[in-house]
């Protein structure tokens, strides 16, 4: 099962391969603050509860989250399609975030 801890951990993206069992294949991946990096694998799952947020901030005095999706799962072929598609969308938008950041840091010290 994937299980996030701040947004870094495991986590399902994409779906492919719909079928009218409402099952469908999706990818197991390393993420950090949510971003995926790196399929783990794939997998034909049948969610049994929607996503899960828990806080447990009252333990450590601090705001802690993890989330946990619930599906019924059976392993499947590595989806490269899959990967390909969610790389696609994601090293777009990473690279415009750090070319933003990048823009705004030099802004801020050229003054300096």
């Amino acid at each position: 099962m994937p299980y996030t801890l701040n947004g870094t951990g495991t986590r399902y993206y994409g779906e492919r391969e719909h079928d009218i069992g409402g099952t469908y294949i999706t990818t197991k991946w390393i993420v950090i603050f949510g971003i995926p990096l790196l399929p783990l694998s794939s997998w034909r799952v049948y969610p049994i509860s929607e996503e899960q947020t828990v806080d447990h901030s009252h333990f450590h005095g601090r705001d802690v989250t993890h989330t946990g999706q619930a599906f019924h799962e059976q392993p499947a072929p590595l989806n490269w399609r899959q990967v390909r598609n969610v790389y696609a969308v994601t090293i777009p938008l990473v690279c415009t975030l750090i070319w933003l950041l990048h823009k705004a840091l030099t802004r801020l010290f050229v003054f300096v």
